[in-house]
């Protein structure tokens, strides 16, 4: 048999079935494991990813956990602050009466102080005047002879003005 270009038949055959032995072995060999080391990693990954993303929804949840505690806090902390305001304004106005209570008090003792004072030297004064009298009623007496006193006992027993 004469083929023309020199082709064997046989030849084809025999190169056909070392392709077809070389593809099957390199799809057993190789095509299979990439192919199974693919989907292993693309399953890691979607694993992954959804370990992210499950870890984010967590976080924005503790984010938003934090958040109200935070407000939370923020509000205990206003109404702590309005009531030891509250307990301040209280203190003070305690203090305040207090002091305008002890205020009070001293400014009357000082009245009452002033007032004694005041007295006193009235009656030291009264005293003083009462001894100056008698002191120069003395020295009058002394020194006139008696009529005067006399006269002035006699007016008073008549119950007549003395001049």
């Amino acid at each position: 048999m004469n083929i023309p270009l020199n082709i064997d038949w046989q030849q084809i055959l025999l190169h056909l079935l070392n392709f077809v032995i070389l593809a099957g072995g390199l799809y057993l060999l190789l095509y299979q494991p990439v192919k199974a080391f693919m989907e292993k990693r693309q399953s890691f990954y979607r694993e992954q990813d959804a370990q992210a993303a499950k870890l984010l929804a967590d976080a924005k949840q503790a984010a938003a956990e934090a958040q109200r505690k935070m407000k939370d806090a923020d509000a205990a902390a206003a109404e702590k602050m309005a009531q030891m305001q509250r307990a301040a304004d209280a203190s003070i106005q305690q203090q305040l009466s207090e002091a305008q209570t002890q205020a009070d008090r001293i400014l009357a003792d000082a009245h009452a102080a002033a007032q004694r004072e005041h007295d006193k030297l009235l009656a030291d004064a009264q005293k003083e005047l009462q001894d100056l009298a008698v002191t120069a009623t003395e020295k009058l007496v002394l020194q006139s002879d008696g009529d005067a006193f006399d006269q002035f006992l006699n007016q008073a027993e008549r119950g007549e003005p003395h001049a």
